[in-house]
């Protein structure tokens, strides 16, 4: 595993746990040995005591390539040195499970050429929605549909914020503040705010229910630092709520279009009533009809709920995250 940080360190937590071995187990799985952990700084203290016979290194290439290692779990972020990590990986026939939406998002169409070339297996069910299954549901439970569209909340940051501006009355800047003091922004919440966190999850779910590889850059995007008080009491006296809201559609002719925007929907249904930090996606389908996934966008515990899922996915014989999904590479915007 590469990274000992808040996802890190919850993944790490069961995979070492008898208690959560034991209930692999009786769920018919073999339960995955962690074997070595690759962190830039092995002497700075994580809150996590790791058994001594588990391998705490800054050779993070040295561990990627040892024979004993089957699964790589980058959970490092960013796109370097994370990208070049699992391109080593997969070159070398060994899956990967990684929750890096920012690089799964701009680098998807090389990695997938990389892995079914390869053969490796690459699953990031952890890069959209934290702990929600969907991307598996997407290409499995709903393989026998056309689905038409997706449409939600993929960023919980901006979702706190929205809600507080229009429970508390506060300001922007109000709000961005008081959501840095909880944790829920980072230092500098610009991947948040401004929708480029959301951009790259909305990538990803394109390519698993359209098929393309979308580029980020083809995304039509706008943040919400610029959402005033006015906007949202005005929304609010529509009955509505203003939330940063990501859609892509499907046209007949096979067109996609997608786009991240502060938008007002209706306050009684399921995406204007999502408040905080929680995440939705509705998908459009046929013959299904409107389905939602909802649950915890984010957080170290619910974001390792669906890393683990992916290495026991890996274990059981399933396939990259695409799975049956036709080739996209080259076919994106």
């Amino acid at each position: 595993m590469l990274g000992l940080g808040n996802v890190g360190r919850a993944v790490a937590e069961r995979l070492v746990d008898e208690g959560w071995r034991r209930l692999v187990a009786e769920r018919g799985y073999e339960p995955p040995e962690l074997v070595a952990v690759g962190v830039r700084q092995p002497g700075r203290r994580r809150g996590i005591d790791l058994p001594e016979s588990i391998d705490l290194s800054d050779d993070l290439a040295g561990l990627v390539g040892r024979d004993d290692v089957e699964v790589v779990v980058e959970l490092l972020g960013g796109l370097e040195p994370a990208g070049s990590l699992i391109r080593t990986a997969l070159a070398a026939g060994r899956s990967v499970v990684t929750a890096n939406k920012a690089l799964i998002a701009s680098g998807g169409a090389e990695l997938e050429v990389l892995t079914r070339q390869s053969g490796a297996v690459l699953r990031f069910e952890a890069a959209v929605g934290g702990g929600i299954p969907i991307l598996a549901p997407l290409v499995r439970d709903l393989a026998a549909n056309r689905i038409t569209s997706v449409t939600g909340i993929l960023n919980g940051t901006t979702n706190h914020i929205l809600t507080a501006m229009t429970r508390d009355g506060a300001d922007y800047a109000g709000a961005l503040a008081a959501a840095q003091r909880l944790g829920y922004a980072e230092a500098d919440p610009t991947a948040d705010v401004e929708g480029h966190d959301a951009v790259a999850k909305l990538v990803i779910l394109v390519r698993l229910a359209f098929g393309p590889w979308l580029a980020p850059g083809s995304v039509a995007r706008t943040g919400i630092s610029a959402v005033s008080p006015a906007e949202i009491a005005q929304a609010a006296s529509r009955d509505e709520a203003l939330k940063l809201l990501c859609r892509a559609h499907r046209a007949t002719d096979g067109t996609v279009t997608a786009s991240v925007a502060p938008t007002s929907v209706a306050r009684g249904s399921a995406i204007g009533a999502t408040d905080g930090v929680t995440n939705i996606i509705e998908i459009e389908a046929h013959p299904v009809g409107t389905v939602a996934f909802r649950g915890p966008g984010a957080g170290g515990p619910a974001t390792a709920s669906a890393v683990l899922a992916d290495v026991l996915a890996i274990s059981r014989g399933d396939g990259s995250s695409w799975a049956s999904v036709p080739n996209g590479v080259g076919v994106g915007g």
